[in-house]
């Protein structure tokens, strides 16, 4: 072996020893290394000693210190870093080992080697979050990406590999995260009518009753029989801000009233409709819990075709006589699997005399776009196979929601009725024969004049 060579493989040793040293700083107030795929919960092997280093100074420099230690403290939960001394005139500040390597770097001229020295301290479970705990357990490539709070619920959708850890997973979520009763994991997509989906609970009461604070509004609800999704939230709130006193909001699928509880709230009248009979129920609970009264909160059970063809077309023709020009008619339609399927019912819905100009509805309707080859491809395949005879002139708005998974993100598309298509073909003809006929009228009556 050369010269060159011995000094290249010296040189690869040092770095290796560089980079594991340093690795094994940076992990000395992270969980140890023996709790990576842990599958049965076990507190005690969370538990490890640590060396840090203390400084220990004059309480009179103590405010003055700390604009400095501050960004050298040891950050763990429940770890008090900064205690009093052994005598009243003493204050110690636990530093972080990561951080600290010698009091040089701190360069205050009141604290040097004298005033430095070294402790064990006893680390566990408790000093830690649950995203350290998590990393620390499930296998490095398969992380828990992210999780919903609903009220006293936390949801997951667990990828295959990591099923076999959903019992750490269900513990960890519900020791760590503040206020949680219950932890379940989604086990099919939502394939019914009802629009819930199957469960299972990993951890804590099989009680999935919980309360949410959304928009100002409370929402008592019971996770197992209806659909709630808190990253809804913002879009909620978007189309509130479209709405004033005396607009009007039919809300096809109103599940237990994102949409339709703080807008009556707003003293919009509202007409909420759902297929379950369960939303209903919630709905009519927290309707009474939001104290609205009847005459701002009608509810409906039934099919969304059925809801569009009869009470909203009712209700409609009622308040297109009595609706100032101030005033808007808004219809919310949050079913995105199919609700662009639903948009056809108001295809000739009234008789032309029975809608005035002013009065047609503004439809926000909400849908998911495959993003497989492009969100531009998808989008234009919704608006061709089911929105084609709208023009890009009555669109308002087109809003990404949220990503879904992956190709497909949730949209809304905010666009103004018109009324040749929501009026009958045949009175539209009726309406032009009228109008012709009074055209040759009056050219008769200049004639004659």
């Amino acid at each position: 072996m050369n010269l060159i060579t011995c000094r290249q493989s010296l040189r690869h040793l040092i770095n290796k020893y560089h980079i594991q040293s340093n690795k094994t700083i940076m992990n000395t107030l992270l969980p140890p290394d023996e709790v990576r795929g842990m599958k049965v919960f076990n507190i005690d092997k969370f538990t490890k000693p640590v060396t840090v280093p203390v400084i220990v100074i004059n309480k009179n420099y103590v405010e003055n210190a700390n604009k400095v230690l501050k960004n050298y403290i040891i950050k763990l939960n429940n770890f008090k870093p900064i205690r009093n001394g052994s005598n009243d005139s003493e204050c110690i500040f636990y530093l972080d080992p990561t951080k600290f390597s010698s009091c040089e770097d701190l360069n205050l001229t009141y604290i040097s080697t004298e005033n430095l020295n070294y402790e064990q301290i006893e680390v566990g479970y408790n000093n830690w979050n649950h995203d350290e705990i998590l990393k620390a357990v499930l296998p490095e490539k398969s992380m828990l990406s992210s999780y919903s709070t609903i009220g006293s619920i936390i949801h997951v959708n667990l990828k295959p590999e990591l099923l076999d850890y959903k019992n750490i997973i269900g513990r960890v979520l519900s020791d760590k995260l503040k206020g949680c009763k219950s932890v379940v994991n989604k086990i099919d997509n939502i394939n019914n009518v009802y629009r819930n989906f199957e469960y299972e609970i990993i951890y804590g009461s099989s009680d999935l009753r919980t309360t949410i604070k959304e928009n100002k509004c409370l929402f008592d609800l019971d996770f197992s029989e209806v659909y709630w999704n808190p990253r809804l939230c913002t879009e909620h709130e978007r189309i509130l801000q479209k709405l004033k006193p005396g607009d009007v909001l039919y809300d096809v699928f109103a599940g237990i009233g994102p949409f339709s509880i703080p807008a009556a709230k707003l003293r919009c009248i509202v007409l909420a409709n759902d297929l379950n009979p369960n939303s209903c129920k919630w709905l009519k609970i927290n309707k009474k819990k939001n104290h609205i009264k009847d005459e701002l909160l009608t509810i409906i059970n039934k099919d969304g075709s059925k809801f569009i063809q009869e009470d909203l077309k009712a209700h409609c023709i009622l308040w297109s006589k009595t609706i100032t020009s101030e005033n808007k008619m808004h219809v919310t339609m949050n079913l995105p699997a199919i609700a662009v399927d639903f948009v056809k019912y108001f295809n000739n819905l009234f008789e032309w005399e029975e809608i005035s100009d002013h009065s047609l509805p503004i439809l926000h309707v909400y849908s998911f776009v495959k993003t497989d080859k492009s969100y531009e491809e998808g989008l234009k395949s919704i608006m061709e196979e089911y929105l084609s005879n709208i023009k890009d002139d009555d669109i308002q708005e087109i809003i990404r929601v949220r990503n879904v998974a992956p190709n497909k993100e949730m949209v809304r598309i905010t666009f103004q009725m018109r009324k040749d298509i929501v009026c009958k073909s045949e009175s539209i003809k009726k309406r032009k024969l009228n109008e012709i006929k009074i055209e040759d009228s009056v050219k008769k009556v200049k004639e004659d004049s």
